[in-house]
């Protein structure tokens, strides 16, 4: 039996089995109906053993397959529990994987979430401009290594929605990134500075503007007409790779890092009321902030209206308007959940 690139996630994982490829053919774990590069799973051990010695054998555990998916989203969507589970023992060359459950040696470690919240907590009510809780730069820029997008990820397009009130489409000038006269507070900007905030899709762009039912909104669609530097905040999990680390430097990720990146994807995507985005969006813009001051060119985060990708691009010279286009918002629905307080 063979895995496939498509078999999981990581592009290092991708890379290995495509270098190491001696033929072609159909998976035997995966769904997809393609010709990929094929290598036999024993292969593979040397780069998942240093993950498998993150887990101990215990009876009331979890299935190891579980536990690399939800630790390090390892397998595509393309390849079903059942085949990541034979695949996991196929890679080990245990069969008893199968029925074994297992548990992390590691204990996470927040400290890092709990520095970051009470520095955004003295951000917001206590001091603006001087907190006594700040945080080491230092340290959260070194992160930032871990979550460029890759070559291969980074949009060539981005699309951007406004509501329109005129009879005609607006043109592509005025769908860019607001004057500075006009910049309201957004989730990685201060009112008074603009930048340009985009999404992957239209369905996207649209639901971010949040219109009435029977709105016009036009949408413009912009070319990114240089390569860009971006900062993964979508999906951790997906964009580090675990694989060719030291046992320290793996353990340190898995411990410390990982659940402080989650937290910090989690804060820029969290739904946000409009009357409290004054105070709420000034930790992300702070991060923002720290992220041009490294020389990034923007940040990519996890839509929580649609399920495309948000991109907030510093510097709107990179992109390039190619069309606009009108849509007539057909319905805005609504979803509740009852609330029963305590009496």
């Amino acid at each position: 039996m063979n895995c496939c690139p498509n078999c999981f996630t990581h592009t290092f994982l991708k890379d290995f089995i495509k270098k190491s490829s001696k033929q072609n053919g159909k998976c035997s774990f995966c769904s997809s109906k393609r010709i990929f590069p094929l290598c036999s799973p024993t292969s593979l051990i040397d780069l998942f053993q240093p993950l498998f010695d993150l887990y101990t054998e215990e009876r009331g555990g979890r299935f190891l397959n579980e536990l690399l998916q939800y630790d390090w989203n390892i397998f595509s969507k393309y390849i079903n529990k059942k085949k990541t589970l034979k695949l996991i023992s196929k890679i080990a060359g245990k069969k008893e994987l199968n029925s074994k459950r297992f548990i992390s040696t590691l204990v996470l470690n927040k400290a890092f979430i709990d520095k970051w919240d009470a520095f955004t907590n003295e951000l917001k009510h206590e001091n603006r401009f001087f907190p006594k809780n700040a945080i080491d730069t230092s340290q959260l820029s070194e992160l930032f290594d871990y979550l460029i997008m890759s070559k291969e990820q980074s949009p060539k397009y981005v699309f951007r929605a406004r509501i329109n009130h005129q009879s005609i489409a607006l043109p592509i000038t005025e769908m860019g990134t607001p004057p500075l006269d006009k910049s309201k507070d957004g989730r990685a900007n201060p009112k008074g500075i603009s930048y340009f905030y985009g999404t992957s899709d239209e369905k996207t762009a649209i639901a971010e503007i949040r219109p009435y039912k029977s709105e016009n909104v036009c949408v413009a669609k912009f070319k990114v007409n240089k390569r860009i530097s971006l900062i993964d905040l979508r999906d951790p999990k997906s964009t580090i790779s675990p694989f060719g680390l030291d046992d320290d430097s793996l353990s340190l990720l898995y411990q410390d890092h990982m659940p402080f990146l989650g937290h910090l994807g989690d804060a820029l995507s969290k739904p946000v009321l409009p009357y409290k985005k004054e105070l709420e969006y000034l930790p992300t813009q702070y991060l923002c902030e720290l992220v041009k001051d490294h020389n990034f060119n923007g940040i990519v985060f996890k839509s929580s209206l649609e399920q495309g990708d948000n991109y907030v691009i510093f510097d709107d010279s990179f992109l390039t308007g190619t069309k606009v286009e009108t849509f007539i918002v057909s319905d805005t629905p609504v979803k509740s959940v009852k609330v029963t307080r305590k009496k």
